[in-house]
C-alpha cells in the first residue's frame, strides 16, 4: 500500500516493466462521470480509453472496470502562428451530462477542445440471398449491438 492509502488492485494487457512503456502511453488525465458508472482516461499519445464498471454482487469486493471504448482524440499539430509544435497530450478530460443514452465527453490538448458523442449503435447488414427463396422482409436482418461509437459532436 503506498503512502496515500491507494493500491493496484486491477490491471489490464501483459505486465510490463517500467522501462517498456512508451512515453506516449503515459495517463495525463482521469475523470469519472457523476454515476461513477464510467472512467475516461486520456495519454500523452492523444488516446482517450472509456471504461464501464461492471455489476458486482459482492459490496466487499470493490468495483471492477472493463474497457468500454478507445479513441483517438488529438494528434500532433504545428502552429503556423505561433512557429510551435503541438503535442497531441490529453491536458483535461471533462464529463458533461448524458442525453438520450449518449455519453458527452470533453477533451482538451494545449491547443483544441473536443467535444465527443460516445454511443452504442446497431448496425443493419444486407444479406445477399434471392428473394424468391424468401421472403423480402427477412432481407434486412439487425445485427448485434456494435462496440461503442465515439464522433465529434
Amino acid at each position: 500500500m503506498s503512502s496515500h492509502g491507494l493500491h493496484l488492485t486491477q490491471c489490464f494487457g501483459e505486465p510490463v516493466s517500467e522501462a517498456e512503456i512508451a512515453d506516449a502511453d503515459t495517463l495525463s488525465a482521469v475523470q469519472f462521470d457523476a454515476t461513477g458508472d464510467y472512467l475516461a482516461t486520456g495519454d500523452k499519445g492523444g488516446r482517450i480509453v472509456i471504461f464501464s464498471r461492471l455489476d458486482n454482487d459482492d459490496p466487499g469486493a470493490g468495483h471492477q472496470y472493463m474497457p468500454y471504448a478507445e479513441f483517438q482524440s488529438h494528434e500532433s499539430e504545428f502552429d503556423y502562428l505561433k512557429s510551435l509544435e503541438i503535442e497531441e497530450r490529453i491536458n483535461q478530460i471533462q464529463w458533461c451530462n448524458p442525453t438520450n443514452n449518449a455519453l458527452f465527453l470533453l477533451s482538451t490538448n494545449d491547443k483544441t477542445i473536443k467535444l465527443w458523442k460516445i454511443y452504442n449503435k446497431t448496425l443493419r447488414y444486407w444479406e445477399d440471398r434471392n428473394a424468391e427463396e424468401e421472403g423480402d422482409e427477412d432481407r434486412y436482418k439487425a445485427s448485434p449491438p456494435a462496440s461503442p461509437s465515439a464522433t465529434p459532436a
